[in-house]
Formats: C-alpha cells, sequence, structure tokens
C-alpha cells in the first residue's frame, strides 16, 4: 500500500511539472497556478479556459489535455475534447 502511495504522488508530481512546463507564460501566473487538493489537479487562474483554448501563439490547443495524455498510463475512456 505505501508503494502505491508513493507512485501515485510521483505521477501527480510529473503531471504537475508537465502541466507546469506545458503553459504559455506571460506573467507566470498561469503557470504557477497549477496545484494538487484532495483527489484533483487544478488551476483556478480566471484565464486558464482561454489558454488551453489556444489563445497563446507559445502553446497548441488542448495543451492540457495532451499533457494529461502523454502521461504513463493514462488511457482515455471516452470524449476529450468537443467542439462545437
Amino acid at each position: 500500500m505505501k508503494e502505491a502511495n508513493v507512485i501515485k504522488q510521483k505521477t501527480i508530481q510529473e503531471l504537475l511539472n508537465t502541466l507546469r512546463e506545458t503553459t504559455p507564460v506571460d506573467t507566470g501566473k498561469a503557470r504557477d497556478g497549477w496545484y494538487f487538493t484532495g483527489s484533483s489537479i487544478r488551476n483556478d487562474v480566471e484565464y486558464i479556459d482561454e489558454l488551453n483554448q489556444g489563445t497563446s501563439k507559445q502553446a497548441p490547443a488542448h495543451f492540457i489535455e495532451k499533457a494529461v495524455l502523454a502521461q504513463k498510463g493514462v488511457i482515455p475512456l471516452g470524449v476529450i475534447v468537443k467542439t462545437i
């Protein structure tokens, strides 16, 4: 059980690092907004959704989804991004 927790913490930290690395930077607020709480990784910066939609030339649209899907062991179980 302890080993599973260590692996979980390592995976979470790797994902946080990847999200920080792939988040476009102007002031650094969005990049620094990533954190883990309870059972979810979050970013409460008010414009993170716009950045993820591709408004920055520094990162492609859906960089968050791409970062998550690039993690070892992540398998999508449905629609990841739905465009209208």
